[in-house]
């Protein structure tokens, strides 16, 4: 008699059933494998990794709040732990230095540049060291760094790549963001071979914000929940990112397909007694 509520009742309760395989999760030590160069980017059924061997930068966008410097963090820490010693971390905080600067001297941490010409000259010594590595490489006829001796490997990390885009500053620091602008599409484009990974970061996912020479030579890619299609464009590629559910945390991960993750939590309470746990003893504090 009722047959014909039945199948608006099923979709309906479907609907609130909630999807336990993309559930909240700390990160962990535990899962890193010491001396390779994965990283655990998110789960879903199983934790997924990013390999900076195979695809040496990323771009990672999305509204605020979601979950970006808390991917980096985690990045950040798998790293240091994965690899001591043999990671060079430059990375521009253009938060004001508020997420990293903390963390300036852990001795895999080169240097933490918190303004836009701070960025410029970083980016300026990171280009010149290029520059030197490439002379290096055709002398030992090398063309990939994963095809030599090398067991070291260099990371700039850029938190809030906006502020480098010479449209959002001043008009007195144009002429920096044009020079950061050049500086990020060249480690972009001949960086990776040499062992130079970008990781490119944005809350403001519109084209001026990040370098065309960035985005072609970004193949990986991580997009949280943005606020109009237009974003997912821009990260992405295509559509998508629009209609991810409003969780931090909750992303879709792409190299050819996208995968649909949910990015695990770290705060810095926790990389300090990772840090600390592990044996080094930077000067890490959640308050400094």
């Amino acid at each position: 008699m009722f047959g014909w509520l039945l199948l608006p009742i099923v979709v309906l309760g479907a609907a609130f059933i909630p999807n336990k395989k993309l559930a909240n999760w700390d990160y962990s030590p535990l899962l890193l494998r010491e001396g390779s160069w994965l990283v655990p980017i998110g789960k879903d059924r199983k934790v997924i990794y990013h390999n900076f061997e195979d695809y040496p930068h990323l771009l990672v966008g999305g509204t605020t709040r979601f979950g970006k410097t808390v991917l980096l963090k985690s990045i950040f820490t798998s790293l240091i732990l994965s690899n001591p010693k043999k990671v060079r971390l430059f990375i521009l905080d253009l938060k004001g230095g508020l997420e990293f600067w903390k963390y300036r001297n852990e001795p895999e941490v080169a240097t933490v540049a918190c303004d836009l010409i701070e960025a410029c000259k970083v980016l300026d010594k990171v280009y010149k060291i290029i520059k030197l590595e490439e002379e290096r490489f055709r002398k030992n006829n090398w063309s990939n760094i994963k095809d030599t001796p090398i067991k070291e490997r260099t990371f700039i990390i850029v938190d809030e790549g906006a502020e480098l885009a010479p449209k959002f500053v001043p008009k007195e620091l144009r002429k920096y963001a044009d020079i950061a602008q050049i500086y990020l599409g060249e480690i972009a484009r001949i960086g990776g071979g040499l062992g130079y990974r970008l990781i490119f970061c944005t809350q403001y996912p519109v084209r001026d914000a990040v370098p065309a020479q960035v985005k072609i030579n970004m193949v990986a890619k991580v997009s949280y929940r943005m606020a109009e299609r237009m974003g997912s464009m821009v990260v992405l590629g295509e559509p998508g990112a629009e209609e991810i559910e409003a969780i931090p945390g909750r992303c879709i991960y792409k190299i050819e397909q996208k995968k649909e993750l949910q990015s695990p939590f770290i705060s810095d309470e926790m990389i300090g007694r990772f840090l600390h746990e592990s044996g080094k003893d930077g000067n890490v504090s959640a308050n400094d």
